[in-house]
């Protein structure tokens, strides 16, 4: 019974389910808990229940793994939220972000909450709106205008320190239609002069907060100008948020020197010297949560090696961790996201591949598609892999320098700046990875991270392009686009696509 197989589907929440299987059954129920803590990247406590088919497969709490079939669906339930009447203790303290931390701790909304104002102009506007039906307009004063921009720029910052236009031209609809008595008569939406006036705000705030130290603005600050004819060209090494980052260049958290950062980063290492049955996980957890601000200084400032920053940082290296750094400088669950965005496209995009067969892309797209055809209809994971693995051709981008296969190790070619070199059966060197012993990822001609399946290695791939702050392979620009930007939706609306993925996405909506 204990080497069984044990697949799962694991319900999340109301919309995310992912699917894991364990190569054996673990002995207990906490046991169980702790490999899906680290298969799906889960920082918080929670307990389990399954569909029960004794019982007509009614969810009934799982207390002992002989209840749980070898094909099961099981049910996350935390248990900060369903047992808030016990008592906590540290093994069930929720993990969660510093309250003083510095970061953004969440990507800009859906709807943009306007905030209040001073308590002279809430007054004024609440007047202002009761008589809009009664013709009268609202005059602003000078300071009145400037306590409303003002305001509406530390919020907007919040969100965002460099805001698209798109942005903020939702910000400004969104203060007309709170306060209508805002819009602006003879304007065809009402609100582009406050989206104008936003706009100028936003890079007048920018220049204050550097001034005040803030690094993600700062950063940008030295600039050649009229006052600084000596400082940069003005577009020269301007380090902003290119890919959807919400935290780029946080500030240390309160109270905290670099000395104390680095104090925290030498425990956490002295953690890595352990074996990994000793490790103390939750520590290194808060150790790396606490150290964001240093690592990305390091990372974003210096561009250390990568061989220098595995010894500085190993935790980011690991799998669990790695994905925790994504959604700090995100905040995105990043596998999650991933494969929901991606199940939802692998129809249409087998589909597309299928009638593309001239060319030498096309040729390939054919060969992919055939050996995609000989796998198991049922199983997700090679429609991914099909997907994915025909993407750059459907591109007309060439992948053999970053996706290699190879028979066995002695084979593997371990160099280049960002490779994935998949160990396969023979029959298989010349088609898909579908079926891999082990998948390498290569970075700067070494190996920092190995994974079983190819899809999964992917994944940790483009988190650690994030995390360590590097750029796209060259020649596969435009498949890691095509995961930021339609996958992920990582550009906030600003980002230009070159016409060929603009194609894909028309072709995909």
């Amino acid at each position: 019974m204990a080497t069984d197989v044990l697949k799962l589907r694991v319900i999340l929440d109301e919309v995310n389910a992912e699917r894991v299987i364990l190569p054996s059954r673990p002995e207990t129920v906490q046991a169980l808990i702790s490999e899906m803590k680290d298969k799906l990247n889960l920082t918080y406590d929670f307990r389990l229940q399954f569909e029960d088919p004794e019982f007509d497969n009614a969810l009934n709490n799982l207390v002992n793994m002989e209840d749980l079939p070898a094909k099961a669906t099981v049910k996350v339930v935390r248990v900060i939220e369903s047992d808030l009447s016990s008592t906590s203790t540290d093994d069930t303290v929720l993990l969660s972000d510093n309250t003083d931390s510095p970061e953004r701790l969440c990507r800009w909304p859906a709807i943009f909450v306007v905030p209040t104002f001073s308590y002279e102009v809430e007054f004024m506007l609440r007047e202002s709106n009761s008589a809009l039906g009664e013709g009268k307009t609202v005059r602003l004063t000078r300071d009145q205008k400037h306590n409303i921009l003002d305001v509406m720029a530390a919020e907007i910052y919040k969100h965002k320190a460099y805001p698209s236009t798109k942005q903020i031209g939702l910000a400004a609809e969104a203060l007309v239609s709170k306060h209508p008595c805002l819009k602006e008569n003879g304007s065809k939406k009402g609100y582009e002069g406050w989206q104008n006036s936003l706009r100028f705000k936003m890079g007048n705030y920018r220049t204050k907060l550097s001034k005040a130290g803030i690094k993600d603005v700062a950063v940008n600050a030295g600039k050649r100008s009229r006052t600084n004819p000596e400082g940069e060209a003005s577009r020269a090494s301007i380090k902003r948020p290119r890919r959807g980052e919400i935290n780029f260049l946080p500030n240390y958290p309160h109270g905290e020197t670099r000395q104390t950062l680095e104090m925290q980063r030498l425990a956490m290492v002295e953690q890595f010297k352990r074996t990994s049955m000793e490790r103390d996980m939750i520590s290194i957890h808060q150790h790396m949560q606490r150290t964001f601000a240093l690592r990305r200084e390091e990372i974003v400032d210096l561009a250390p090696p990568v061989v220098e920053l595995k010894d500085r940082w190993p935790a980011l290296f690991c799998e669990a961790q790695l994905y925790s750094e994504f959604h700090r400088i995100t905040n995105l669950n990043l596998p999650s996201t991933f494969y929901a965005s991606l199940d939802k496209y692998t129809p249409q995009l087998l589909q597309l591949y299928k009638k593309r067969k001239t060319g030498p892309f096309g040729q390939k797209l054919e060969a992919i598609m055939m050996a995609f055809e000989e796998q198991d209809k049922n199983d997700i994971c090679a429609a991914r892999t099909a997907a994915l693995a025909g993407l750059p051709h459907y591109l007309k981008e060439d992948s053999s320098e970053v996706f290699r296969t190879c028979k066995d190790d002695s084979e593997a070619d371990q160099e280049g700046t960002v490779a994935l070199v998949a160990v396969v059966n023979e029959e298989e060197v010349l088609q898909v990875p579908f079926e891999t012993q082990h998948v390498s990822i290569v970075l700067e001609d070494m190996v920092v991270m190995s994974h079983r399946s190819w899809t999964d290695s992917l994944v940790i791939l483009f988190a650690l392009v994030y995390a360590l702050h590097l750029k796209y392979p060259e020649k596969l620009s435009g498949f890691f686009e095509f995961i930021q930007v339609i996958l992920l939706d990582l550009d906030d609306g600003r980002k230009q696509l070159r016409p060929k993925l603009q194609a894909l996405k028309n072709e995909l909506e």
